[in-house]
């Protein structure tokens, strides 16, 4: 069962003496504390961010008469000496009633879209949920999903970390679109992996299409389609033909080598198994490359390792952390 995400009312009174820049230093740490709790906590703390800083341009540029505004409340002061105070005091009243109201009425904006959020995480093994809109979604162990526990009446969007098979339920009128930390992905066709790390996100299409958006650079966008393989990372887009048709191994357990090089069979088997698999030197500078051609069924990695010695006599040993494929 997916975790729902609540702001204690403690981490709300932080969050806006850090927004309103006064906090002490005991309160920046505790803050920042359950900023990096979650990634659910940052998204959340970055969106009620975006909302105080909208709410201070309005305060900065008004859009009416202020000094006709002011001079009417003037008149209902009591005039004399004391009047500039009045006026002083009551300005920084109102202006501080007004923050105070547009803080608690965006957090209240912002709960009433997302009433609850709710944290997918899949720590310990793959993890398929369906989402309020009868989405599917398979996460890659290690991945986390979060996502309001109802959609808006305007759009479906999530937040990513780490690998996931979408299946989406088609509907034009509510867009859904995927957040990761580099890229927005919005949704135009229906099932599709996504894979995003701190270095790079990776986007493969399996049926429709998804618009590919760089959040450093909104005007740097492409759509996706089908049998195409796409990554951004700091250098940008980087779109291909796709050539592996192991990509959804993690997902179907399946592994299928046709003529394959061992450096490449040994980099799927590395990322479908999560452990570092390379052929040594010697293997590399052979005047024929070996290859292999076979098909792994939900095998465990060391029956994949004695099959490869059957089948073209290269043995392995591990070295440290890392599995070394060798002709003896």
């Amino acid at each position: 069962m997916p975790a729902m995400i609540k702001i204690p009312e403690h981490i709300l009174l932080l969050i806006e003496k850090q927004l309103k820049g006064n906090p002490d230093n005991a309160e920046t740490a505790t803050l920042l504390q359950w900023r990096n709790e979650r990634e659910a906590h940052e998204r959340i703390y970055r969106q009620l961010e975006k909302i105080w800083q909208e709410t201070g341009t309005i305060l900065q540029e008004p859009t009416y008469d202020g000094d006709k505004a002011w001079d009417k409340v003037d008149g209902r002061l009591a005039q004399g000496k004391s009047n500039n105070t009045v006026r002083m005091m009551t300005r920084l009243a109102m202006a501080a009633s007004i923050a105070g109201i547009l803080f608690f009425a965006g957090w209240m904006l912002l709960h009433k879209k997302e009433p609850t959020l709710q944290l997918a995480d899949a720590s310990a093994a793959n993890k398929t949920l369906t989402l309020p809109d009868g989405s599917q979604v398979v996460l890659r162990k290690g991945a986390t999903l979060s996502y309001p526990q109802t959609f808006s009446n305007r759009e479906r969007e999530v937040s990513l970390t780490g690998e996931a098979y979408f299946e989406v339920q088609h509907d034009a009128a509510h867009p859904f679109r995927i957040q990761t930390t580099r890229a927005t992905l919005e949704v135009l066709g229906t099932s599709f992996n996504v894979s995003t790390t701190d270095q790079q996100d990776e986007l493969i299409v399996s049926t429709g299409k998804v618009l590919f958006t760089n959040k450093a650079a909104t005007g740097d966008k492409h759509i996706i389609l089908p049998h195409q393989y796409s990554k951004l990372d700091a250098k940008g887009f980087d779109i291909k033909p796709l050539d592996n048709p192991n990509f959804l191994s993690w997902k179907t357990g399946m592994l299928v080598f046709d003529n394959t090089p061992i450096d490449q069979v040994a980099t799927t088997l590395s990322d479908h198994y999560k452990v570092f698999i390379k052929p040594d030197s010697g293997l590399m500078k052979m005047p024929v490359v070996p290859t292999i051609t076979a098909k792994f069924d939900q095998q465990p990695i060391d029956s994949v390792l004695e099959e490869i010695k059957l089948l073209v006599n290269i043995s392995h040993r591990k070295q440290n952390d890392t599995i070394f494929l060798f002709k003896p």
